[in-house]
């Protein structure tokens, strides 16, 4: 606000507006930009709305996030690399995206590891279907 002040007294001094007294031409103008530019700033700050998330890469900001490398999520976004992409990724395609070895590695056991508990449960439950002395 004082930036919009200063700039509506500079207005009315440069422009000569007003009449003879020219400090109070300034001031009265320095006022009238500074609530001008005031509640400009409140109408967009009350009609603005918070970022909303990228749902198409929350898994992978989270599996980022938890194997600490969620500096590598510009990557992700940036080659396409989603959440429906998460279990079809390779060392290759994260190399592309400029990824380095070490997190690479990661990032691939955790998919892999992530699977297999996944499985479990369906396996389990798949095996509980056998009869009891099946030994296929």
């Amino acid at each position: 606000m004082a930036a919009a002040f200063g700039s509506g007294a500079m207005f009315s001094l440069v422009s000569g507006m007003g009449g003879p007294n020219q400090a109070a031409n300034a001031v009265t103008s320095g006022l009238f930009f500074a609530l001008v530019q005031g509640g400009l700033f409140q109408l967009g700050q009350k009609f603005s709305q918070p970022p909303a998330e990228d749902t198409h890469y929350v898994k992978t900001r989270h599996m980022l996030h938890n194997l600490g490398l969620q500096s590598y999520e510009k990557n992700f976004k940036k080659g396409l690399l989603t959440d429906n992409t998460l279990p079809l990724l390779t060392d290759s395609a994260l190399r592309d995206v400029r990824i380095p070895p070490g997190p690479r590695l990661l990032i691939l056991d955790h998919i892999h590891r992530f699977e297999r508990e996944e499985r479990k449960p369906v396996l389990t439950e798949m095996s509980s279907l056998l009869p009891p002395n099946f030994s296929g």
